[in-house]
């Protein structure tokens, strides 16, 4: 019923085709055959419609999380329309529509028409589903607004009895889908004035409403589950203009982008508390994205120079600023009373401005070059907000003396790239190549980082059975300005020798190797291998290594020329090791004996495997695959006696910690099996038969079913959307028709 009214249309778009088929006698000879004269030209007959669709019925059966099998997508039972094609030419125009999952959640259609040479237009209008649950329940009344309400009267039962919250949820909680949809348009233009000119345009608007998960609290020893409406828009344009003349190249361009949020914050009961009081609230607010635009101008001139080089630039700046949405007020709890704010907007704005210069040359034909250099700066130039008071989960205020301010984030990041490659006969290639990377950080605990990054290629590429590429990788990120940070740390509570993972000093060793081998034309063997090593030389707290490992391997067959087999397994191994101290502030803190860790290991096996067979009798198409991945983590916290470097001589301090219980493996692990059959009636006409069977299968010990047998417990109140498995089968009946 969905696409009926779709059918009907291209029911009539094809009639005209369909009457000039009935009455053809032969196919018209190509247009190369024809004579070249304006005479032919002006009497030819236009161009039939060319095309396809592919419709027909679908059947879907899932037990267990039906949601996470339709993640993204949409397959539901009843009719369809797979895949709908109609092109034509006319004259010197080329015009191409197409439909994909027509009336579907995720429809997706697109047109284009061109006049080569000239002029290129295209449009799309796109929708993507993401569906998280169809089965999350709430308390909470006004999904889908800013305003989540909790009945009074319940409210007032918890409040006086809390262990009647698990039996009131049971009986008021509403069941509703976690869904949100995004909508997409989008057209581009371009068009070539004369042989030096081209103009070019690209607008694209995006739509997401629906619903998503979110967090509330009321306290550290609270815990809310909040149906958060998302409903926003985003405008992105893009224009250009672009003029080639003998060796050079212009091109200027303009770009803009314009987020607007119609919900900008949340206002939620507490499902705990029925009345405001001094330490506690029965309300809780919580801001989203505000509202804001980003607007820039860029330019890029390329010249070609002798020796077959050409040295490129590229420059752009922008402005990005929020869109004046008003700060939301300190509490929500009427029992409380908060001094002014400073202002009443954050007046956030920031300027962006980057450079890019490329020389790339092969001045021999042993010799390539490639150096690039980029700097970019993000200026943030919001204004500086001194916070006098501080309210935490709408509870009772508290003055902060001195005021703080806030910390306007920026940096400005240089990067150089440069690589030499030696290209020797026999389709062997060396190369060395060298990264830096220097940024400097407002407001972190390292003023500036460098990254120094020195990598070695060695290749073997030729038509012949044998190919190989390999390249080695060592970087090395060292920080200044450290002494200061750990002040900064130590003064907000946190332990100084705490070293953010992302700017922290650190060595990084990496190995890549790729081989194939085709010991025959029909046969090709692929294997890779691909190993790395961070190691966090300063970091006591924080993350402190972490190792990969990837194993590949693949077979591709080509028996006859009838048969394609195709299979691939991958072993993937990841470890990360992270430290931390259980301590509160006092001795506690400076005590190496309560230190501890973290040593995560995930392990993944993937396997690939696909197989066709095409023209059985002539007439026959059939294709089979199968995917498997099998994904298992386990945290292992370990203690034990540590080195105080502290002291002026290494000490080996005991553990005070109790031996930690161990936690159970998580497993996540999804097979996919397809099969697809289509047989010829005609040359025109096909008919298919497809299924697809899905198995996925979870085990974790915070967020699946086991984990979490209440949802409501304690001063805890959750929604439902948890990993749980499913068993999914989806068949399809075809038609498919080409002219």
């Amino acid at each position: 019923m969905r696409i009926r009214g779709f059918l009907i249309t291209l029911a009539a778009a094809l009639l005209p085709a369909g009457a000039g088929a009935q009455t053809a006698t032969a196919p018209a000879a190509p247009a190369a055959s024809a004579p070249a004269t304006a005479a032919a030209t002006a009497t030819a007959a236009p161009a039939p419609w060319s095309g396809s669709f592919d419709l027909g019925v679908r059947n879907t059966s899932t037990s267990g999380d039906a949601a996470r099998y339709e993640r993204y997508r949409d397959l539901g039972s009843g009719l369809f329309l797979e895949d709908a094609r109609l092109s034509r030419e006319q004259g010197n125009w080329l015009l191409d529509l197409g439909a994909e999952h027509a009336g579907r959640r995720d429809q997706r259609y697109t047109g284009s028409v061109e006049r080569p040479g000239k002029l290129k237009a295209a449009f799309m209008w796109d929708q993507i589903p993401m569906l998280l649950s169809n089965s999350t329940r709430t308390l909470f009344t006004g999904i889908g607004t800013g305003v989540l309400s909790v009945d009074d009267a319940l409210q007032a039962q918890v409040q006086a009895v809390p262990s009647r919250l698990a039996a009131i949820f049971q009986q008021n909680a509403t069941t509703f889908e976690t869904r949100t949809a995004r909508k997409i348009g989008e057209g581009a233009f371009e068009y070539l004035a004369n042989r030096a000119l081209t103009l070019s345009g690209h607008v694209r608007r995006t739509n997401r409403s629906g619903t998503i998960p979110f967090g509330g609290s009321f306290g550290h020893s609270s815990l809310v589950e909040l149906p958060a409406p998302t409903d926003h828009d985003l405008t992105e344009v893009d224009a250009g203009a672009e003029y080639l003349r003998g060796p050079m190249l212009l091109r200027a361009g303009y770009t803009g982008s314009w987020f607007h949020n119609n919900v900008t914050s949340i206002a939620f009961d507490n499902p705990f508390l029925a009345t405001d009081g001094l330490t506690s609230s029965s309300r809780g607010r919580i801001a989203l994205a505000p509202s804001n635009s980003f607007i820039g101008v860029n330019g890029f001139a390329s010249v070609k120079l002798p020796r077959r080089s050409r040295l490129s630039a590229y420059v752009s700046t922008g402005t990005l600023k929020d869109a004046g949405d008003p700060i939301i007020p300190q509490t929500i709890n009427s029992a409380n009373v908060t001094l002014p704010l400073a202002r009443s907007t954050v007046d956030g704005e920031a300027r962006t401005s980057s450079v890019n210069v490329t020389f790339v040359s092969r001045p021999s034909r042993v010799l390539d070059v490639n150096v690039r250099y980029r700097i970019y700066d993000y200026d943030n130039r919001t204004p500086e907000f001194l916070m006098s008071q501080r309210v935490a989960y709408d509870n009772a205020p508290s003055l902060v003396n001195p005021p703080i301010p806030t910390e306007a984030y920026g940096v400005i990041r240089h990067t150089l790239d440069a690589d030499v490659r030696l290209i020797p006969v026999g389709g062997l290639t060396a190369g060395v190549g060298f990264t830096r990377i220097d940024e400097e950080r407002t407001h972190r605990i390292y003023e500036s980082t460098t990254d120094d990054v020195v990598r070695l290629t060695v290749d073997r590429v030729s038509t012949d059975w044998f190919t190989l590429r390999t390249k080695y990788e060592h970087g090395q990120r060292r920080g200044k300005g450290i002494e200061e940070g750990e002040r900064e740390l130590a003064a907000i509570g946190e332990q100084p020798g705490m070293r953010h993972f992302d700017i922290a000093p650190r060595n990084r060793d990496r190995v890549t190797i790729l081989g194939a081998i085709t010991p025959v034309a029909d046969m090709a063997i692929t294997a890779s291998v691909a190993a790395g090593k961070d190691d966090y030389l300063q970091s006591l707290f924080g993350l402190r290594d972490n190792t990969h490992r990837v194993y590949t391997s693949g077979l591709d067959l080509t028996p006859t020329e009838h048969i394609i087999l195709s299979t691939s397994y991958s072993f993937e191994r990841y470890n990360a090791l992270s430290r931390s101290r259980q301590a509160n502030p006092g001795v506690q803190f400076t005590d190496p004996s309560r230190n501890w860790a973290t040593d995560a290991t995930d392990r993944v096996h993937s396997v690939v495997a696909s197989a066709e067979v095409n023209r059985i009798a002539e007439k026959l198409n059939l294709r089979f695959g199968y995917d498997f991945s099998k994904a298992r983590a386990l945290y292992q916290y370990t203690t034990g006696a540590v080195v105080d470097r502290t002291l002026p001589e290494e000490v080996v301090v005991p553990t005070t910690l109790p031996t930690p219980t161990g936690l159970p493996p998580t497993l996540s692990q999804l097979g996919r099996g397809t099969m697809d059959a289509t047989y010829a009636v005609t040359s025109r006409v096909s008919l298919g038969v497809s299924w697809w069977h899905e198995e996925y299968r979870v085990q974790d010990f915070t967020l699946d079913a086991d984990a979490n047998p209440d949802l409501a417990r304690g001063q805890a109140l959750l929604m439902g959307y948890l990993y749980r498995p499913y068993t999914a089968n989806t068949v399809w009946g075809r038609l498919i028709y080409a002219w």
